[in-house]
């Protein structure tokens, strides 16, 4: 896993160098699970939140559910139905790999999406934003996911695993991140 996370990256960075102008023209980003939680997100960008832009947004056609036996959640394509969550601006290279490292790690993958703004100036304004989905179409999910229920369970303990976890960023490629995650989860929670 380790080493599809590293060859994903690289193709990304040849694809900025060669010029074909790959994602990182856009700097925007829909977050709909445990990145909602501001605090988790400073963790991962490594930065506070006073130089980003976060507005309420929704992706038409979704819904999040949690995956099944798992404290975190996926996004299923869901017709009639929104899925809600952030939408953040004004991101940087470093933000959007740091995310990428972050995420996936449990298997991942950005798309782009139109999705619909919630706030004064621009209520339900259409704009393009990178979103991430799972890879794996098999996921199983049970009920609709709910931050308030995973902040209270799940919160303190993956804000304090996403401190050491995002150490390891410059590990891409020598270790299985999963696996890495996995242990010090594990071994914070004892603690907990």
């Amino acid at each position: 896993m380790a080493i599809v996370m590293s060859l994903r990256l690289q193709l990304r960075n040849h694809l900025k160098i060669s010029g074909f102008g790959y994602r990182f023209k856009l700097n925007s980003i829909f977050l709909y699970g445990t990145l909602c939680d501001k605090e988790l997100l400073e963790v991962c960008l490594g930065r506070a939140l006073d130089k980003v832009k976060i507005f309420k947004a929704k992706l038409e056609n979704h819904s999040v559910f949690w995956v099944k036996n798992r404290n975190f959640p996926v996004i299923k394509f869901n017709q009639g139905s929104s899925a809600l969550g952030l939408a953040v601006f004004d991101l940087k290279d470093c933000d959007l790999k740091r995310l990428d490292f972050y995420e996936g790690s449990f298997n991942y993958e950005l798309r782009r999406v139109d999705i619909l703004l919630k706030k004064k100036y621009f209520f339900d304004d259409k704009v393009e934003a990178y979103v991430y989905f799972n890879c794996d179409d098999k996921t199983e999910v049970s009920k609709d996911w709910s931050l308030d229920e995973w902040q209270q369970r799940y919160g303190l303990i993956s804000r304090l695993v996403a401190k050491e976890y995002m150490t390891l960023q410059s590990r891409l490629g020598e270790i299985d991140l999963l696996a890495e995650y996995n242990k010090i989860y594990d071994r914070l929670s004892a603690k907990l």
